[in-house]
């Protein structure tokens, strides 16, 4: 395998998973609204504007420390006159219940940097959350619920619970959840090692993702997918993809080798890869213009220097 690139290192950092996730809900609303219509039961189009938040809280403990923790999305959506919060998480650790309590506890931080008090009353608006799990098994749940006791009563909200492993690659673009293309190769974890040392069955999962890049300029061209979007989704799989088959290197280079001949044909990496050109450019030329700066200033002080004595 060929030494990787300071440029690939980026690209294909340690938070390969966050960092993908966090790219499409930040960059392509075009993926996030489908994924809210499906989650939370919406019916969003292009007019939503979508305003986001930031996305560190300070959770203060008993003890009066500070812990800063951040969440994965902080947004809102108004759309016809209603304006919604969401918080959204990405995880690819195995579910159990401290997920819960990080969530609630992002939740509570939310509701208290936005709320609204008197010197009688404090208002607190949670967000609606929902969970991506980019693995998961048969005791990971559908949704889960936050229930809150109080002293006169009890109130709860659910957290609706996506996980990758619930669709087919059809299905995904049925619904369209685009968002979840980038995972896809999740479902083929358990299977890597064995398509790695198998030629037909590594030609099989190549001649899946071709297709899959093949839908997406279908998408692209008919309308239905912004260029830029089109775009994130293929380089964010490819990084997904490189990150998880790090063991599987017959994987890597086959599957790899496709996708990462479309991801440096792409407009947006063009532009990436231009932009980091202008800027070594520039920077030459400013090197070059204090150099000559340099220069005339020491050879202006050797003629004072000349003068005076």
């Amino acid at each position: 395998m060929a030494k990787k690139t300071q440029t690939e290192d980026l690209l294909y950092s340690d938070f390969a998973y966050d960092d993908a996730f966090r790219t499409m809900e930040t960059e392509c609303n075009d993926l996030l609204l489908p994924f809210l219509n499906y989650a939370f039961n919406e019916n969003y189009d292009n007019t939503a504007v979508i305003t986001r938040f930031r996305n560190e809280h300070f959770i203060e403990h008993e003890d009066r420390t500070e812990e800063k923790k951040i969440t994965d999305s902080h947004f809102e959506v108004m759309q016809n006159g209603i304006a919604k919060r969401y918080h959204l998480e990405c995880e690819s650790k195995p579910y159990d219940k401290s997920i819960l309590i990080r969530i609630f506890e992002y939740d509570a931080q939310i509701a208290v940097d936005d709320a609204v008090t008197d010197r009688q009353k404090i208002k607190l608006r949670f967000p609606h959350s929902g969970l991506l799990m980019l693995r998961s098994n048969s005791g990971t749940p559908d949704d889960a619920e936050v229930v809150i006791e109080t002293p006169q009563d009890s109130i709860s909200y659910r957290i609706p619970i996506i996980k990758v492993s619930d669709f087919t690659i059809e299905e995904l673009f049925e619904k369209r959840l685009f968002m979840l293309i980038p995972f896809y190769i999740f479902n083929y974890e358990k299977e890597l090692p064995d398509i790695n040392g198998d030629s037909e069955k590594l030609i099989e999962l190549t001649e899946f993702y071709r297709r899959i890049m093949g839908k997406l300029d279908e998408l692209q061209a008919e309308g239905e997918l912004s260029s830029f979007a089109c775009g994130v989704i293929i380089s964010l799989t490819h990084k997904v993809l490189y990150k998880l088959t790090m063991k599987q290197e017959a994987v890597q280079q086959k599957v790899g080798d496709i996708m990462g001949g479309k991801v440096l044909d792409l407009p947006i990496i063009r532009v990436y890869h231009d932009g980091l050109a202008e800027g070594e450019a520039k920077g030459e030329a400013e090197r070059a213009k204090l150099q000559e700066e340099n220069d005339s200033l020491k050879k202006e002080i050797e003629r004072l220097k000349a003068s005076m004595s």
